[in-house]
This record gives C-alpha cells, structure tokens and sequence, in this order.
C-alpha cells in the first residue's frame, strides 16, 4: 500500500509514517510498505517464525531478514533521536546522582554542628537546617538541569 494508505490505516499522519521511511524503519516494496512486514515492526509482534525456529521459505527468510533489519534501524532512529538511552548511561547517571546525594546530605552535620550547638531556640534550628537543606537540593537541581 502507499505511504498514505498506511498512514490511514495506522492511523498517523502522512509525515510521520514518511519520516519513518525514511529513517528505514518501515519494511519497503519499492516504494510500496509492505504492512504487514511494517505493523510487525512497529508494534514489536513476533516475527512469522515461532521462537526458536528458522522461517522455513526463502520468503520467510527474508522477511524475518527485512523485519529484523527495520527493528534494528528503529532503534538506532530512537536512540540518534534521543528516545532512547542506554541503560548503562542511565545507571551511572543515577549511581553518581545517589552518591552527590548522599555525600552532601551527611555533609549537613559536620558544616553546621558549630552554628546549631550555640542555638537555643528550636525553631531558629530547624530555620538553619531547612536553609541549608533547601540550598543543597537547588544545587542538585542545577546540577541536574546542567548535565552534571
């Protein structure tokens, strides 16, 4: 079917389903979609082979092939668009994330220990705590916000 066709039939816009052509992710005749090939590798269905089996035709074969290979470009689409990170990426981000965390939250004792010890209204304490508590999330804000 053409590009509009499918688009109707996926119910997106013309643009989107031709940027995806583009990007290569939709399985191509030409310039026919193949929809089957393409729904199978939009909505993440099973190949036609199940689990564990080799298609049994060459058409089977290549389809299995074309659907692979569009799956592949879809990621790489994604991930180039930003959609997608890599977990590894994700873990070392909120690894050195918990450990700024941690580190200036157990920093709170020691920095303030002096001011808090000559205090002796309650609430001018838990002022200064809060300030400082505050002050150390806004900074983990920015840091955030600034990619550090």
């Amino acid at each position: 079917m053409t590009q509009a066709q499918y688009a109707r039939h996926r119910g997106k816009s013309p643009q989107y389903i031709g940027k995806l052509a583009k990007a290569g992710i939709l399985v191509m005749r030409g310039r026919m979609v193949d929809a089957t090939a393409s729904d199978a590798v939009l909505d993440d269905k099973p190949d036609e082979a199940p689990a564990g089996q080799q298609p049994t035709t060459f058409a089977q074969a290549r389809l299995a092939r074309e659907v692979f290979s569009a799956k592949l470009k879809k990621l790489e689409y994604e991930t180039r668009i930003g959609k997608l990170v890599p977990t590894d990426e994700v873990s070392i981000k909120w690894y050195t994330l918990g450990r700024q965390i941690r580190d200036r939250m157990l920093g709170i004792a020691s920095k303030l220990a002096p001011q808090l010890a000559a205090e002796t209204d309650v609430r001018r304490v838990r002022e200064i705590l809060d300030a400082e508590v505050t002050v150390i999330l806004k900074g983990l804000v920015e840091d955030i916000r600034h990619g550090a």
